[in-house]
Parts: structure tokens; C-alpha cells; sequence
């Protein structure tokens, strides 16, 4: 690793950029505040508010993030007035703080960004519970928060607006370095000497952060789509979308670069050949990561590394593969070398063309998709239903269990705070609201990571507190220790809680010098808090298992849809093309040319849209399941299933990316003497995922049937029904060897093109993998829907 490189990545990151930002937006308006009003308890005040608008300040499109500011700011200055109001009386203050946190903690049914505005609100409110306000008082406190809440959210909108390229490019360098990590881990499978089933396991953890990282720049991206300046498009974020549009196809066509391993493991060994792969795919990860740096910088950029020497010794090992008969005696092993060889050769060509879009004078004046609303449909809608929050009051939803479990804990936080000497309530009860998450084992590891970081920070804040006697220097080093504690916060917690232990207790001590009990003090409440939410969490537990079934279920109705967009990209496609080459009419009023791109656009976007949504539905099940490994043993189920489930569906999504090309090539009346056979090959793979989806319930025809060779692919189910499993596994079988003799009979015809019966060998490659896929999935998948559902 060089270091070098990782602490520039880290220093133009919008972890480092937004940690920096939030440290000036919530420091500022206490130093102005002590400065010319000499007033420490107003600076605290207004940073507390500052603070809470900040927990929402998280990268992602700048409309829904203002938005988001403004609402938990808001809330929070309810929350924070009926909680000062009720600080006169012990009793008031707990009938008031339990029921609202019980409401507050409800939101979280609304997503994922309505946790971090739960949380805003609850911080809010928790900072006031220690004092004792009059009524003035309550609505002077009330409104300095929202006052700091408006500030920050004011200020954090200004810098995002001057800076929106800069944030724009940093989440996609983000996908990019994402994608770079794919691609080492799918050189592994190249390398003996690594074990095959840790290299499937680091593989689906790659492509659920890789997926994760897509799906933040795509939510920016889409959002600032070029404009058209004087009837052309604007270079700067034409670049950009090319950039983000180059590196999902790159993402997929690696994807699609997917084989039996464990077969070529086999068959080649730890031959020149595995070399030569590990290497070539090795050097594309490399360039992406200097693709990725220089997206980060803003610099153009040259391709450093060429990949030339590994593709033409990978050339010269495949000539030499044929001139031994491979294609004969070893056609699979063979067809996954040669699809390999194209896969790697399509990536550098892909890299090349990212590098152009660094350079502004090389940026290709159009994008890869037409600027235009039809975009809007890759988008994740967001939608707020009051009543949601009322259906939800049932123990059978996760969301009210994690309101009560919530509820409790702050209850009884708040109770030991008041009752025991040398506590606080407020931080007891923050450490708590800070550890407790809606799924136990995002709870434990909060836990242990907040004990580590606040032991760890109390150690260096003692030790700065007692060598360092200069305020200047301390205020200095707090400001460093405050933009690090909010860089770190999104992928390194245990070191963002050091640094947040460390600052907050030299402000402590800067406030209040003379001693460090103080830091004794806080050591303890995190302790208390994180006893407490650890005790809380085994209450009204939603364990992560009750939601696999629903999330298989999911998944495999993406793939489902995504393996017919395929087959119908191919088909309708063409058919629809020729009606209206026949019926001589234009659709709309276009030509039939224009009708025939619209036609092709259309179902372009449906490819692309069903192929992003397998990938969410994939990266959802996936973080499940690791969730579900950190809670207790007995509540994991179907572990192994589940494990084979991820790494069948990531290979049957790979072989349906890399037989999309091949269906479209092979879907022309001079190949439909090959396509019974194709037909009913893929028939069974739609079969099994239906299957897969309902658990053993009788396939149904797929909406909007039409006549015609390649769509018959994906409507060929069995008149009977579910197939028995026996007979299945008998008609995959007796298809292999129908797929086997098509390839032979096109050999053995003089007018077939070698070109084609190459692409009819891979796609027959690709119909035998996703057939065995298929069938494995099918298993696991209706067992684990009969059992969890």
C-alpha cells in the first residue's frame, strides 16, 4: 500500500471536505459569541444547536440535505422549548422527556436519513435535561439552538453550493476507488495461492460497497445533469456524467467477467495464464485508483500503466490453447478464458476513456445517455406519509420495538443521572441515544467501539491537559481534533470517537480549568450510558433473520426482472423495429428511424434500470446478512444458505450481464435454426427464479407478451406448473446436451460465420452456468422463504 496515495485520498475526500466544513460551521458562532459577547454559555448554546443540524449534514444531494437540516433544526426547537419548560420540576421533566422520546424515535420509520434527524432532535433535547429554566429562559435556550441550527444549515447550504463540483467529484471518485477494490478482489480468484471461499467472501463485500458507493454519486450525478450553453452542453459536468457513466459500465463489465473458478482452477493451475489475469486486472485497478485521485484533484490526467503486454501474452496463451484443442477438449474452460480475455480488454478500453474525460480539451461533447427526464426513473424517490407512524405502533414492526427499547433506556439514564453523585444525565443519556441502533448488532459494535474510542480519548485529553499549559495550543489542537472526529465519522468510528472524546474535554477543561476530575466524570457517564444501551438492546429484539425471507423474496424478483430485460433487449427490440419498417408508420409523428431509437432507448434504460436494481436488492441482502453475523448464534439461521445464496445470485447476475450482448447479436432470423434449444435453456433459468421468488408457487407469464423468437425465451414456462425437482435437475441435464449438439451443428454447417459460432459457444457457456446457478438458488432460496417468512 503506498501511504502516500491513501493520505491524498483521504485529504481531497468529502470525509476530510465535510469534516472541516463542519468543524468552522459549529465552532464559529461560539468563538464569535465569547468574542463580542464575552457570553461562554451562549457560544455553547448555539454550537449545541449548530451540532444537531450537523449529525444530518451527511454527503448526498443538496435540496433533500437542506431540507433535512431545516426539519431536525425545527423539531429540535419543540423538543428543546417543552424539555427547558419542564426542567422546573423532576417529575415534569422525566413525564415529558420519556413520551417525547418515544415520538422522536418513532420517525426512524420514514428511512435511513430520518435516523440521523431522530438523533438531531434527541441531542436537542437532551442537552437541556441537567438545568433548571424559568419560562423565559426555556424559550431564550429554545431559540439560541434553532438560532445555532439555522446558522449551520445557512452555512453548510452556502459552501455546498460554491463547492458543488467539488462535491460532485468527490462522490464519484468515491465509486470509482469502490470499483478499484472490486476489481483486486476479483483478481484473487486468479492467484493459487489464495483460498477460493474467503476470495467469494471478500468478493460480495466489495460489490455491496461498490454498489453503495454507485448509489450515492448517482443520486448527486442525476441531480446536476448537464445544462445547454449555447446549444451545447456544458463540458465540465458532461465529464463528470461521462465519468460516472463509464465507471458503472466498467463496474458491469467485470461483472460479467465472472466464471467457475474453481473449474479454472482446476484445468490451469497456477499457469502463465492465471498470471497473466491476476496481473492485467491487477494494473486496471491500479489506473482506476489514479483515475479516481485525479477526479479528487480536478486534474487532467495520462494513463501511467498500459495493459498492452498482458492482453497480447493473454492472446498468445489462447492461440496456443487452440492450437491444442482446447475448444474440443475443454469448450468451457476454453469459452471462460476467451470471455475473460474480452472482459479485461473492454475495462482498459473503458479506463482509456475515463482518462480522457479528466482532460477538458478530450471530454467527448455528448453523454453516454440522452440529457432528459427519463433519467429521473434511475432515481430513489423519497415520500412522507404521516399515518406511516401509526401503522407502525405494533411489536411486529422494528420500528416501534426500537422506539421502546429507546424510551427505556433514556427513562432509566435519566433516573441514574439524578440519582447518583459525580454523574451527568445529559451525557449518560447521549452516550446511550449515541450506541443504540434499530438493529441489535449495529448497537454491539457501536458499543464496544464507543468504549475503545472514550477510554483512548481520555487518555490523550489527559495528557494534552497536563503537557500543555498554553490555551492558544489547546484551542488549536481541539479544532484539529474537531475536524477529524467529523472526517472519520462515516467509515472509521472507534477514531472519530477519540478525537470527539478528546475535543470535547479540552473544551471542558478550557471552560472549567483547574483539575481533571472532570474527565474522570465523563468516563463514567459513558460507561453508565453504554451499560445501559447495551442491557436495552436485548429488549423487544427484531432480530435480523425475520427480514431475509422478505429480502430473498426481493432479490430474486430483480433478478427475475433483470434476466428478462435482457432477453427482451435482443428481441422486441428488433421485432418492433421491423413492424414498423412494414407497417410503414411513425410513432408519434417521427420517423421510423427516430421511432426505432426511442424504441431501442426504452428498453435500453429498462436493461440498465433492472440491472442497478438487482444490484441494490443484492447489496441490501448482503448487509442483512453481515448484520445478522455479529448478533448471537442463536438467532443466526440458514447461514449457510444464505452464504450460497450471495454468491449463486452474484454469479447468475454476472452471466446474465455477460449474455446481454450475445442474446441481442444472436436475435436475427439467420441464427433461428439455434433457437429452440436457447429457448428452452432459458425458460428453465426463468422458471427457477420464479420459482426461487415464490417459493414453489406456479410461474405466471411475464407481462406483455408478444410473438417472436428471443421473447419466447422469456415465456416459456411448463404447462404444468412448478416442475418436481428430480425432473428439473433431469431437464437441465438433457438441456446441456441439446446446448452441446447446437454447437456442434453449427461447426458442422459450411455458411456460419466463425464470428458467430464463437458467440454461440459463449452464450451456451453462459446458458449452462446461469442454468447450474439457477438451480442451486432455486433450493436455497424457497427453503429459506418456507422457513423465515
Amino acid at each position: 500500500m503506498r501511504y502516500s496515495t491513501e493520505i491524498k485520498k483521504f485529504l481531497y475526500s468529502q470525509y476530510f471536505f465535510g469534516g472541516l466544513r463542519t468543524a468552522i460551521g459549529v465552532s464559529l458562532p461560539a468563538i464569535l459569541a465569547v468574542m463580542f459577547f464575552h457570553d461562554q454559555q451562549l457560544g455553547f448554546t448555539l454550537a449545541s444547536g449548530a451540532i444537531g443540524a450537523a449529525v444530518v449534514d451527511l454527503p448526498g444531494p443538496l435540496k433533500y440535505k437542506t431540507n433535512e437540516m431545516l426539519a431536525a433544526t425545527t423539531i429540535g426547537f419543540f423538543s428543546a422549548l417543552l424539555t427547558g419548560i419542564a426542567t422546573a420540576d423532576s417529575l415534569t421533566l422525566w413525564l415529558t422527556v420519556v413520551p417525547l422520546t418515544f415520538v422522536l424515535s418513532m420517525t426512524v420509520v420514514y428511512g435511513n436519513k430520518w435516523q440521523q434527524i431522530s438523533f438531531a432532535t434527541l441531542f436537542m433535547m437532551v442537552i437541556t435535561v441537567d438545568e433548571h429554566f424559568t419560562l423565559l429562559e426555556a424559550c431564550t435556550n429554545a431559540a439560541c439552538i434553532f438560532a445555532g441550527g439555522i446558522w449551520y444549515t445557512g452555512w453548510s447550504t452556502l459552501i455546498s453550493r460554491w463547492q458543488w463540483q467539488r462535491i460532485e467529484r468527490q462522490a464519484i471518485a468515491e465509486s470509482i476507488f469502490a470499483t478499484a477494490d472490486y476489481l483486486r478482489a476479483r483478481a484473487d480468484f486468479y492467484d493459487m495461492s489464495l483460498d477460493l471461499a474467503e476470495s467469494y467472501r471478500q468478493l460480495v463485500a466489495r460489490q455491496i460497497n461498490a454498489v453503495d458507493r454507485q448509489e450515492a454519486a448517482r443520486d448527486i450525478v442525476l441531480r446536476n445533469l448537464p445544462e445547454f450553453r449555447r446549444g451545447e452542453l456544458d463540458t465540465r459536468r458532461t465529464g463528470l456524467l461521462n465519468l460516472f457513466i463509464n465507471t458503472v459500465d466498467l463496474h458491469d463489465t467485470i461483472v460479467a467477467a465472472h466464471t467457475d473458478y474453481a473449474q479454472l482452477r482446476d484445468a490451469l493451475g497456477a499457469s502463465d495464464l492465471m498470471l497473466f489475469c491476476r496481473d492485467s486486472v491487477h494494473k486496471a485497478a491500479d489506473e482506476l485508483d489514479r483515475v479516481g485521485l485525479a477526479v479528487l484533484e480536478g486534474t487532467p490526467s495520462q494513463p501511467k500503466v498500459s495493459l498492452k503486454a498482458e492482453l497480447r501474452a493473454l492472446e498468445y496463451e489462447i492461440e496456443l490453447m487452440r492450437k491444442h484443442d482446447a475448444p474440443a477438449k475443454q469448450p468451457e474452460v476454453y469459452s471462460a478464458v476467451v470471455a475473460t480475455y474480452r472482459r479485461i480488454w473492454s475495462a482498459s478500453r473503458l479506463i482509456e476513456k475515463m482518462y480522457r474525460n479528466t482532460r477538458t480539451d478530450q471530454i467527448e461533447p455528448e453523454t453516454g445517455f440522452r440529457v432528459d427526464q427519463a433519467l429521473n426513473r434511475f432515481l430513489s424517490g423519497r415520500s412522507f406519509t404521516a399515518g406511516l407512524i401509526f401503522s407502525n405502533l405494533t411489536l411486529a414492526s422494528p420500528s416501534f420495538r426500537h422506539a421502546l427499547r429507546v424510551t427505556l433506556a433514556v427513562a432509566l439514564g435519566l433516573w441514574v443521572g439524578k440519582a447518583l453523585p459525580l454523574t451527568n444525565s445529559y451525557w449518560i443519556v447521549m452516550t446511550t441515544l449515541i450506541i443504540l441502533k434499530p438493529g441489535f448488532s449495529l448497537t454491539r459494535q457501536r458499543n464496544t467501539q464507543r468504549l475503545i474510542g472514550t477510554i483512548v480519548g481520555c487518555f490523550a485529553a489527559i495528557g494534552l491537559v497536563l503537557l500543555v499549559r498554553s490555551p492558544h495550543v489547546l484551542l488549536a489542537v481541539m479544532f484539529v481534533c474537531m475536524v477529524m472526529s467529523y472526517s472519520l465519522l462515516l467509515f472509521n468510528y472507534t477514531a472519530s470517537v477519540v478525537f470527539t472524546s478528546s475535543w470535547v474535554l479540552i473544551l471542558l477543561h478550557l471552560l472549567a480549568p483547574g483539575g481533571i476530575a472532570i474527565i474522570g466524570e465523563r468516563a463514567l457517564d459513558t460507561f453508565l450510558g453504554s451499560s445501559i444501551a447495551i442491557g436495552a438492546s436485548y429488549l423487544f429484539p427484531y432480530w435480523e433473520y425475520r427480514v431475509m425471507g422478505r429480502m430473498v423474496k426481493a432479490m430474486m424478483g430483480s433478478t427475475r426482472l433483470y434476466f428478462e430485460a435482457v432477453c427482451a433487449l435482443g428481441a422486441e427490440s428488433k421485432m418492433q423495429a421491423a413492424k414498423l419498417a412494414k407497417e410503414g408508420v411513425a410513432k408519434d409523428g417521427m420517423s421510423k428511424d427516430s421511432a426505432t431509437k426511442e424504441l431501442e432507448l426504452d428498453l435500453d434504460y429498462r436493461y440498465r434500470l433492472t440491472r442497478k436494481n438487482v444490484h441494490i436488492a443484492f447489496a441490501n441482502l448482503g448487509n442483512a446478512f453481515q448484520r445478522m453475523m455479529m448478533e448471537p448464534k442463536a438467532q443466526q439461521r440458514y447461514v449457510p444458505e444464505l452464504n450460497e445464496l450471495l454468491v449463486q445470485s452474484h454469479a447468475l447476475a454476472s452471466q446474465i450481464t455477460a449474455a446481454a450482448p450475445l442474446v441481442a447479436a444472436l436475435a436475427t432470423p439467420a441464427h433461428v435454426h439455434f433457437l429452440e434449444p436457447l429457448q428452452r435453456a432459458l425458460s428453465v433459468v426463468r422458471d427457477n427464479l420464479h420459482q426461487a421468488e415464490n417459493a414453489d408457487a406456479p410461474p405466471q407469464p411475464a407481462p406483455g407478451e408478444t410473438a417472436g423468437a428471443l421473447t419466447h425465451m422469456v415465456k416459456t414456462v411448463t404447462a404444468g406448473g412448478t416442475i418436481p425437482a428430480a425432473e428439473a435437475l433431469a431437464r437441465s441435464r438433457e438441456l446441456n446436451r441439446e446446448l452441446d449438439e447446437i454447437v456442434v451443428s453449427a461447426e458442422s454447417q459450411s455458411g456460419v460465420p466463425a464470428e458467430a459460432i464463437q458467440e454461440l459457444k459463449l452464450l451456451v457457456h453462459q446458458c449452462k452456468q446461469m442454468i447450474g446457478a439457477s438451480w442451486l438458488i432455486r433450493n436455497d432460496a424457497c427453503a429459506i422463504q418456507a422457513s423465515l417468512s
